[in-house]
């Protein structure tokens, strides 16, 4: 087999792999806030209300990035024809796709067509795969995303000034329509702009890129962000989920540190490679702006699209790394077959990373499938569920999954509530159910307990769940005696 034959057939094997591990995450992953939320938006952009639930999706809409863009009503519209699972489908299909920008990013001349390798490290890191797997915007981001930066590698490449310059007009067009799905996207607007003018000649890249991308960029910041920056600023100061305030800054830190750890260790490797060592440290230099998600949102799945669109980069800097790691373990040996015998060890030693870090990942969902199932085996018709939680707004999951009922019932949050606080909003709601879990450091799982207890709750169901932050209870009080 010639070696053109041997890479497509390489690459549909690992496009075959990613397919699976994308299915096994649609039918194991559960359902995420983060996906709730997306649709709830989806439905609310159309029906420019709250989709008949008496908790505003406005203010929700205000403080979650990616709220306006096409990518939600996208999510809710395939939901409402083929539930959760075809939204799913369509994620899991842009995360093919990426696959293979990533693929072709890597196959560029610049990185001495190494677009296999790119690839396979990309998939083998385990997380920018499985991100893929959920209904929300960060797989609608990142293909965008993976499309300028291709653009440009590709926009260099050529030998016609007019594709040249169409390729980086289109480029500057799709880190935009990056942006809008998810204004995280914006902490790498600079390093692109700047990675550009590297890359071409200044004429063309200000005229045909960052001209283009400065008025889109503009236009979208003046209709859809700049009339809520005010509820955009007061979600900064709220902590991630599962975390208190003080933890913010440290546990995001903390969390791109772990989930970019391998990749920057092969990048380093790759500043040593004979060909590619200063495009793999430029490369390196370009990723940094993940670590200011912190001032962009408190939302730790914004810290999990950051992390990806600094793996896009780094994909091609970690393949150098891998094939510099071969000629270092090979010793330069001639024999042909010795220096892939180890960066196929390499590359299975990054498999079983990208494995650990799925599982992590997977931790870090909370699965209320228990709660939501005893609560959907009552009959709740009309009934009203506070949902006492700091966990990333759940009431949207119980929302999801109980609007069956005629009429719904009507669910409720309840966020850091005082004794007091809980005792008013009792007396104005009257629920007939609450469900209170323990996330939240900085607040006492047992006060809270017994604040529902001397109102006159009963404990009806209790259950536990192992997150990557530890064992945590989820308490369902039934007003009265079951």
């Amino acid at each position: 087999m010639t070696q053109a034959p041997r890479k497509s057939f390489l690459l549909i094997l690992l496009l075959a792999y990613s397919l699976i591990v994308l299915c096994w995450g649609l039918v194991r992953n559960p359902f995420t806030t983060a996906e709730a939320k997306n649709i709830y938006i989806g439905r609310g952009l159309v029906t420019d209300g709250n989709a008949g639930w008496s908790g505003p999706v406005e203010e929700m809409m205000n403080v979650q990035p990616g709220a306006y863009s096409i990518a939600p009503l996208i999510i809710s519209g395939v939901d409402r024809y083929a539930g959760l699972h075809g939204s799913r489908l369509v994620s899991i299909a842009l995360g093919l796709v990426l696959v293979l920008l990533i693929f072709l990013i890597g196959d560029t001349s610049l990185y001495g067509k190494r677009g296999l390798l790119a690839a396979t490290t990309f998939v083998f890191l385990g997380i920018p795969l499985q991100l893929s797997a959920f209904a929300t915007t960060t797989p609608y981001t990142a293909l965008f995303f993976a499309a300028s930066v291709l653009l440009i590698e590709a926009s260099a490449e050529t030998a016609s000034s007019g594709r040249r310059m169409l390729m980086l007009l289109f480029s500057s067009l799709s880190l935009t329509a990056a942006v809008t799905m998810n204004y995280i996207s914006m902490l790498f607007v600079a390093p692109l702009v700047l990675y550009v003018f590297l890359r071409h000649r200044f004429l063309h890249a200000g005229g045909f890129f960052l001209l283009p991308l400065v008025a889109a960029l503009s236009v979208y910041g003046y209709t859809a962000i700049l009339p809520v920056w005010a509820s955009i600023g007061r979600s900064l100061s709220l902590p991630l989920s599962h975390s208190s305030a003080d933890m913010l800054s440290s546990l995001n830190v903390t969390y791109i540190f772990n989930w970019l750890s391998m990749p920057y260790l092969l990048a380093i490797f790759g500043i040593f490679h004979r060909e590619g060592g200063k495009r793999a440290f430029f490369v390196m230099l370009l990723s940094f702006p993940v670590f200011l998600v912190n001032f962009m949102s408190s939302d730790l799945n914004a810290t999990h699209l950051a992390v990806l669109l600094a793996t896009i980069f780094m994909a091609p800097a970690a393949a150098l790394g891998v094939d510099h790691m071969g000629d270092l373990f090979s010793s330069h040996n001639p024999m042909a077959r010795i220096k892939p015998l180890f960066m196929f060890a390499v590359l299975l030693v990054l498999w079983v990373f990208g494995l650990q870090q799925i599982k992590e990942l997977n931790r870090n969902n909370l699965d209320l499938t228990d709660a939501v199932s005893f609560l959907r085996a009552r009959k709740l018709a009309g009934v009203t569920i506070l949902i006492d939680s700091d966990y990333g707004s759940p009431e949207y999951v119980y929302r999801y999954f109980l609007e069956s009922g005629s009429p719904p019932p009507q669910v409720l949050p309840v966020v850091r509530a005082t004794g007091e606080e809980r005792k008013r909003v009792v007396a104005e709601t009257k629920p007939g159910y609450v469900v209170l879990d323990d996330y939240h450091s900085d607040r006492s799982f047992t006060l809270a307990s017994l604040d529902y207890l001397s109102q006159g709750f009963t404990v009806a169901k209790t259950y536990q769940m192992s997150l990557s932050s530890g064992i945590k209870t989820v308490k369902i009080f039934h007003k009265g005696v079951l």
